[in-house]
Order: C-alpha cells, then structure tokens, then sequence
C-alpha cells in the first residue's frame, strides 16, 4: 500500500497560484518476522601443505648454494648454511626444508646490515625482499582450525519505510528519487533520475547495467535464507548510470564515479546490458546479455526467462576471468662474488570463475512454490553447490514465506512472515 502527499499542482490550485508542473511523493514500507536455521559443522583440523613451484625452488637452492657476497674466494664453492635447502625437483617442501629456508633468510639478513662493503650490503637486501615474496607464496595451502560447529537459530526480523517522489518539468522531463530508512535509523539506498526521450540518467546507489539486464534467479525463505540465488557481480557498487527502452529493447550502461580522495580506482571500472522482452502466443519470453570490466578483470553474463500462466522460468550464466595471465619470471643463478640473484615471480594463472543457474516458479491463486539451483565452478577448487526450495502463501498484506535451502552442504530453513503497508 502505497501513500501519498499532495501533488505540487493540487497544492497550487488551493492557494490560486495558477498551474505548475506536477509532482508527488509517496510512502511505503514493508517488514518482516521470523527465524533462520542453520546446520552445524564439523570441527576443522589445522594443516599447512606447503606447495613451491620449479621458479623459486631454483632462485633458493641458487642463494644457498652459489658464492655470495664474497663469503668465500673466487671459484671457490661453498653454502651459507652448508645445508640443501629443497631437494632437486621436490615441489612439495617439508617442514624441516621450510625451516632452513627461514634460517637462510636470517643469514642474508645480517648480511644486508654488516656485510663488509656497501655493494654487499645493497645485494643482500634484493635478495631478502626476493626470499620473502617466496615464502609468501610458499605457504600456499593453509587450513585454519575451526571448532565444531553446533545448530543455531536465529531471530531474523525487519522494517523499512521506502520514500518515492517523481514530478515532470513544463517541458515534459520527468524526475524523481528513492531513498528509505531501515529500524537502525540509517537512510541508504538512495538513488535520483531524470528521464525524457533521450532515456534515463540515474545516480545513487545502483546495480551495474549487467545486473540490470541480466538478473538474478528466484529466491526463497522470509529473509532471503542466505541468499545464495543472486550472482556476484562486480559491477554492484556503481554510482552513475545511463538506461533507455524501446520496441521491447532494454539497455543500461554503469560506471563508479570515485566519490572520496581514499578511493582508489585504477583501470577500467565499466558494465553494460542488453535486453529483449516480448510475447510470444501468450509466452513472454526474455533475453539478456551482460558485460562488465572493473580493473583487469573481465565478466560476461548470460540470462533467458520464459513466463505463461503462473508459471515462471530463467537460466543464468555468469563467467568471471579474473584478470590476464601473469607470467613467471625465472631467477638467475650466475656465480659470481658480490652480485644479487634476480628474484624469482610466480606465474599467477587467474583461473576463471563460471556460475551456473535455474529457477522455477509456479503461482496458484494465493499460493507460489519455488524451487532454484547454482553452482559456482573454479579450475582446481572443488565446485559449490547451492540449491533452495520455498513456498509463499499470500493473506492480503501479510504473506507467510517459508524456505529450505542446501548451501554448500549446510543446511538453511527460513521461515516468517512478511508485510507491506
């Protein structure tokens, strides 16, 4: 139920001022009650599986092995520590060999303070910065411990009063804002507009013109039960938009307009969406297509949806490549007295993230049931599963919502109920 303010011509007309353009405001709001459950888990055991690749074994055994720093005499050969450091081709350190690498970063400490001459000095600190890029890479695989984990049931309630105002100019522009207020007494979500012929122009807390377009699938539950049917796009926190519609033909395109000297955005930060929607024989049938690039990374989304009766269908596919290929930089091992050992880097592969998903609904009368699947795949990374089922059942105002959904192996149940005024 929406309520609404005078309009600026009715407040006109009553004082005898004439006509004026027209505008309105209008407030609603909406709230919720109920509880979510969540399954326990399993305790977590604490282990390090420590992983290196060919590049930084080579720089490491070369820091070891080679004439450094004038330690020993020309064409002597001779260790730091007179240890192996990683045993030839072991990928998979162990503890021990972990340690004398520690050990070794400690000998080329001290070197890079009191070495005996200043050339010394200023190799060792190359390369110490060099051993601890590669410890920091070494440590790969790290399982923290977590404590079992029991059932819990949480109380999960809401309310927010939405305001709209929206009015048109003596020449036909139309404008307007949305703003609300949660219990928290924090006002959010505000966003402003204005639109004509040439389309709209939007500010405020927006959605980026692939989510525009593109979506999300149907949720379940009072709350949302964790929300695990909306994608993750990265074009969510953009500021400045720009949309227009025409023939059954959608478009959006969004940017992030750095609002604080703290924020630092640095390369591309752009998303755009496409959409068609029309009926066919009584199915109304939609298209969408989305595209976003927000520094390096790059993430192309995909959605389909067909509507008839009360029955509601829509796939999305969502493809994020996290950024270019880094290559690997090989260290160099040259023996020679007093002179640095190049740095080994990684190669940093940024495997791509794709994510899959369904949602049915069907309405009958007073009565919906939805039911939706999502799985996230990453190359190397197990995939995760996420799936939901719900019912919602409408009393006039007041709507009981109730949701079971399986993430990830954890079971949620959301149940509540949910009004609007």
């Amino acid at each position: 139920m929406k309520h609404k303010f005078l309009t600026s011509t009715a407040v006109a007309a009553l004082v005898g001022f004439g006509t004026a353009a027209a505008a309105e405001i209008t407030i609603s709001g909406s709230a919720r009650l109920g509880t979510v459950t969540t399954e326990g888990a399993a305790a977590i055991v604490s282990d390090s599986v420590y992983s290196m690749t060919a590049v930084d074994q080579s720089f490491i055994n070369a820091v070891d092995s080679d004439i450094l720093y004038g330690i020993a005499a020309t064409g002597a050969t001779t260790t730091m520590l007179s240890f192996s450091t990683i045993a030839a081709n072991q990928l998979l350190p162990t503890a021990a060999e972990m340690a004398n690498i520690t050990s070794l970063r400690e000998r080329v400490l001290e070197i890079s303070t009191s070495g005996s001459t200043a050339a010394i000095r200023s190799d060792a600190v190359v390369d110490l910065k060099s051993i601890d890029g590669v410890l920091a890479r070494t440590n790969a695989t790290f399982t923290k411990a977590v404590a079992k984990k029991k059932d819990t049931t949480v109380g999960k309630n809401r309310v927010r009063i939405s305001f709209a105002g929206s009015g048109t100019t003596d020449s036909g522009l139309t404008y307007g804002f949305s703003a609300r207020a949660d219990h928290s007494n924090t006002s959010n979500g505000g966003t402003q507009y204005i639109s004509g012929a040439f389309g709209k122009i939007s500010m405020g807390d927006l959605n980026g013109g692939d989510e525009q377009m593109v979506g999300n699938l149907s949720g379940v539950g009072s709350s949302g039960a964790g929300s695990h049917q909306e994608f993750g796009y990265q074009s969510s926190s953009h500021n400045i938009g720009y949309s227009v519609s025409m023939a059954g033909v959608s478009f959006a395109a969004t940017t992030d307009l750095v609002r604080g000297a703290d924020e630092d955005l640095t390369g591309s930060n752009s998303a755009m969406g496409v959409k068609w929607s029309g009926d066919m024989g009584g199915t109304t049938v939609g298209v969408a297509l989305g595209s976003s690039k927000i520094g390096t990374s790059t993430e192309k989304s995909v959605s389909a949806s067909v509507a008839m009766g009360g029955l509601s269908v829509k796939a999305v596919s969502h493809t994020n490549d996290n950024g270019p290929v880094t290559a690997a930089v090989i260290a160099s091992s040259s023996i020679i007295v007093g002179t640095k050992h190049v740095g080994a880097v990684d190669q940093v592969d940024n495997l791509d993230t794709d994510t899959t998903g369904l949602s049915i609904s069907y309405a009958m009368d007073a009565m919906s049931v939805t039911a939706y699947t999502r799985t996230e795949s990453t190359s190397g990374v197990a995939d995760k599963d996420y799936s939901g089922v719900g019912m919602t059942y409408n009393l006039g105002g007041a709507t009981i919502k109730a949701g079971f959904v399986d993430a990830n192996d954890i079971s949620v149940m959301d149940f509540g109920i949910n009004f609007s005024f």
